[in-house]
């Protein structure tokens, strides 16, 4: 009588029946993961590139010192020069000529070229143009007339932050405004919260079927029956757990970059391949804990409720720790004392932000 040959190590068989059990819950969820990828892209289309902002601070900062020069000459000289006027305008020698006086005065270097330049880059900002010079006017009004009761300079910082502390909001929210990067915070948003609620739900159905629930359904029992040694069993699902979660987020990487040069002008790709495989070696941390679970406990409703339960945990942890962000608070949508959440969750140590440096 031949002798069977003995599985010690993976089972083919066994790795093709999970593939068999478990495939139309792998394709549901990476459905899901690429629609929520492409649609989470497509939103980010529509935020304002903020990539150049530095030169767009720079070009408005040149551009109201131009104003404040038109202005002074207006009120001195009467006239009504303006950006409007300059514009529609094709003889722009008027201009010219105040820009070379106001050299002559002071230790400046105006010029038609510097101030048409300044304009040309504030144009490719989202902002509109009449946006730029109705703040310009509140700016000049509140820079020529001092505080009535206390002789201070006027400023519409010092205004807007006025407004929030009278509103009992921290002064700081208006520097906060200014700088947030809603693109970088839609983005944390997906990586640590939206992107990552369907491979856990993956893995935790997936970590409790691969062996607890077979125990407590007796077909163990049969694939031990086999020449399979029990380390054979618990490898070849562990090579399961950590491949089909792989497949799926290789999957939505490759959404991902597609939908990114469809709706994107411009994006990282080293950056991207890094933070799906940080989300990878995040989910994979996770998945060795229900694994775990379902290896130690043989009742599938235990196994269920360690694994699942920290799972979840570890979802609403990281969902509470996102209104302790620094952002968040100074926006008066957190509160600090939330932030200690971030330390009770591994998927605070999936740090979005650190990542979307590379490259």
């Amino acid at each position: 009588m031949e002798k069977k040959k003995i599985t010690r190590f993976f089972s083919g068989p066994l790795m093709k029946q999970n593939i068999k059990s478990n495939y139309i819950l792998i394709i549901a969820i990476t459905l899901v993961m690429c629609l929520i990828c492409v649609v989470s892209t497509y939103a980010t289309s529509f935020m304002p590139d903020r990539s150049n902002s530095d030169e767009v601070t720079e070009a408005q900062e040149d551009f109201y010192t131009y104003l404040y020069v038109l202005a002074s000459y207006n009120e001195m000289a009467g006239t009504e020069l303006s950006y409007e006027d300059f514009a529609s305008s094709q003889d722009k020698t008027m201009y010219e000529t105040v820009f070379e006086m106001m050299n002559q005065q002071s230790d400046t270097d105006l010029s038609l070229d510097e101030f048409q330049d300044s304009i040309d880059i504030l144009e490719t900002d989202d902002i509109s143009m009449e946006t730029y010079v109705k703040e310009f006017e509140y700016v000049y009004a509140l820079s020529v007339v001092p505080g009535c009761f206390s002789g201070d300079e006027l400023s519409l910082e010092d205004m807007m932050a006025t407004i929030f502390e009278a509103m009992g909001m921290d002064s700081g929210m208006m520097d906060t405004l200014e700088n947030m990067d809603t693109t970088e915070m839609f983005d944390t948003m997906y990586y640590t919260i939206m992107g990552l609620l369907p491979i856990f739900i993956y893995i935790v159905i997936v970590g409790n079927s691969l062996v607890v629930d077979q125990v407590d359904k007796g077909s163990m029992a049969y694939v031990l029956s086999t020449p399979t040694k029990r380390n054979a069993v618990t490898i070849t699902q562990a090579i399961f757990m950590v491949l089909s979660p792989a497949v799926i987020i290789g999957a939505t990487l490759i959404a991902r970059l597609i939908s990114c040069e469809v709706f994107l002008d411009t994006y990282n790709t080293e950056e991207l391949v890094v933070l799906y495989l940080g989300m990878y070696i995040l989910v994979e941390a996770i998945a060795g804990i229900c694994y775990f679970g379902s290896c130690v406990f043989n009742r599938s409703k235990y196994a269920m409720g360690f694994g699942g339960g920290l799972t979840v945990w570890f979802f609403i942890a990281s969902l509470l720790g996102m209104f302790g962000n620094e952002d968040m608070v100074s926006m008066g949508f957190g509160a600090e004392q939330l932030d200690v959440f971030n330390n009770l969750t591994l998927v605070g140590l999936y740090d979005v932000e650190a990542i979307s440096t590379i490259g």
